[in-house]
This record gives structure tokens, sequence and C-alpha cells, in this order.
């Protein structure tokens, strides 16, 4: 089946704003945290072990499993969110509404007190001081954000460290403008869970960029992409 509402990668940048975002985290990763991989950060050491080289391969292989079987298709991917019981949510004019928040489109993590109140009202899931982990998207929704969300869902499901509420709560205040006075105040064990955050929000964009490059490849398959018949990926 074509990608038919890939057009919106035009229209929406949306593709373009999530690469760049990518690319803006992992040198604010470097600068901010000086993080190294080899190394350590700031007297955190930080060890990628072959264990999680393989999940990570594991989660890659297994979303692009369910982009093939979706395929490749906005309202398959929702439904197959809502066959597996993951909450999603279409809201009119959602990023608006979120940004008031201080939250974006895509998967949240649950959320407690104050703000798991707000987003249980922005979805209108009642009163509730705790929200479970969700999606909300805009009423018609991009195929980049939904594969973004559905890479950070599964990455959740299979254990990956950096999805935890106070290392999100500190990437939200991290992608702020005073990050400096942010990052004096941290504790080591802080600054780790912070950078594991914004490492689980990088790999999500860069598993996005990969695929849609190899599905979508050459000017012309754009081209193709922008025309009514859509391009077979």
């Amino acid at each position: 089946m074509v990608f038919h509402k890939i057009a919106r990668f035009v229209k929406s940048i949306s593709y373009i704003l999530l690469s760049a975002q990518g690319n803006f985290l992992q040198k604010r990763l470097v600068k901010k945290l000086g993080y190294d991989p080899k190394n350590n950060i700031n007297g955190c050491t930080v060890e990628i072990t072959q264990e999680l080289k393989d999940k990570k391969a594991k989660i890659d292989a297994d979303v692009r499993a369910i982009m093939k079987k979706c395929k490749n298709n906005p309202e398959l991917l929702i439904e197959y969110f809502e066959t597996n019981n993951i909450p999603i949510y279409k809201i009119k004019k959602a990023e608006k509404k979120l940004k008031r928040i201080n939250e974006k489109i895509g998967f949240i993590t649950e959320r407690h007190k104050l703000k798991g109140f707000l987003l249980n009202r922005t979805v209108k899931n009642g009163f509730k001081f705790h929200s479970k982990d969700m999606i909300i998207v805009d009423e018609e929704p991009d195929i980049y954000i939904l594969m973004n969300a559905l890479y950070k869902w599964y990455s959740k499901k299979e254990g990956m460290d950096g999805f935890d509420e106070k290392s999100q709560r500190l990437l939200r205040k991290f992608n702020e403008k005073n990050e400096d006075k942010l990052i004096k105040r941290l504790s080591i064990p802080e600054i780790a869970g912070l950078r594991t955050a914004i490492t689980r929000d990088v790999e999500a964009i860069d598993f996005v960029t990969e695929y849609s490059k190899e599905h979508s490849g050459s000017k012309q398959a754009l081209e193709k992409m922008q025309t009514d018949d859509g391009a077979n990926i």
C-alpha cells in the first residue's frame, strides 16, 4: 500500500524538524553534559554494553516489522496502538494545547500531580492526578510523529532507561533556555538520568530519519510523493 500521507513531509516539515532536533540534541549532549560514550559524564561512568547494543538492534528490527505490518499507513498504525491497548488521542490543535502545559505531541510517559491532572483534562480523561503513558496527535496524524511515538513506546516496553518521570521532567527543563543553571544544580545520578533521556529522544529521531530515507530515498521519489498516486515503499 502507498505511504499516502507522506506528502505532508513537504507541507508540515515534521521530518525536517525531527532531524534538526536530533542533531541539536546530540550537540548539546556533548557541549552541556560532556558526554563521551567511551568515557564518562561529569564523573558518572557510562558504559554501552553489548547487551544494550543488542537490545537496541532488536527494538529497531521490531519497530520496522510493525511499520511493515501497518504498511506505513498512519491509520493502520493508530489501529495497532488501539489493538495493543496503547491510549492514543486525536486532538484538534494538539500541539498548541500541549505547549500550554510544557508538553509535546507524540509519546508522553506517565505523569503525576498537577501535570498528570492537566494531561488528563487535555484528553478529557476525568479529574485524576495520575496520567498513564499515552500518545497525543493532531486530528490528522502525521506519520513521522506516529513513528517517533511508536519507537519511544516500544523502547520503554523493552525496558530501556530514561523514561522515568524524573528524567523526562529534567529533559523538558533542559530544552528550556536556562539549561546551564539547571546542570549546575543537578547531582551526578540526575545528570545520568538526563543524559539517558536525551539519548532515547535522539535514538527515536534517528530511527525516523533513517527509516524515512530508506523508503523515500531520492529526489525523484520525494517528487513522486507529491502526486496523487503517492510513492510505493
